[in-house]
């Protein structure tokens, strides 16, 4: 009985183990804020799209939250002048009135969530993907 308990326990301590390793290889390694920033963005549209969808206005807020603080990172880093952008980096300020301006467009999300309007966070989610591509097109592609 006791070599069964010893048994279930180290194969469970190896599960676990091979569990952690699997997810340490999808975990991201650190990188510039604006990736990460991105990368908070991404999860977030995400969930506006699958809130848009199942007209879940409610659902919305919450993971842009995460976007907000990492925003502060990214700010620090430029301050620092830690950020270098892959194409037209001699923009930066172009780039940050560019953050600033979706940054506002963020808010108004947020603000036509609460309100339920779904109507308006169509509207103003078309715009922050617009925002993107523009972005994108001018600092990143």
């Amino acid at each position: 009985m006791r070599k069964l308990v010893v048994n279930a326990i180290v194969s469970l301590v190896l599960g676990v183990a091979v569990v952690n390793a699997e997810e340490a290889k999808t975990v991201p390694p650190a990188d510039n804020p604006v990736k990460a920033e991105m990368r908070l963005l991404d999860k977030a549209f995400k969930n506006l799209i699958d809130s848009l969808i199942l007209n879940n206005p409610k659902a919305i807020e919450e993971p842009f939250h995460e976007v907000h603080m990492a925003k502060a990172n990214t700010e620090a880093a430029l301050k620092r002048g830690e950020i270098k952008l892959p194409k037209n980096s001699n923009k930066m300020k172009e780039f940050v009135h560019m953050d600033e301006q979706f940054h506002g467009k963020l808010e108004a999300l947020i603000e036509a969530s609460r309100k339920g309007d779904m109507k308006g966070v169509q509207d103003v989610t078309h715009k922050l993907l617009n925002g993107c591509v523009q972005c994108h097109n001018k600092f990143r592609n």
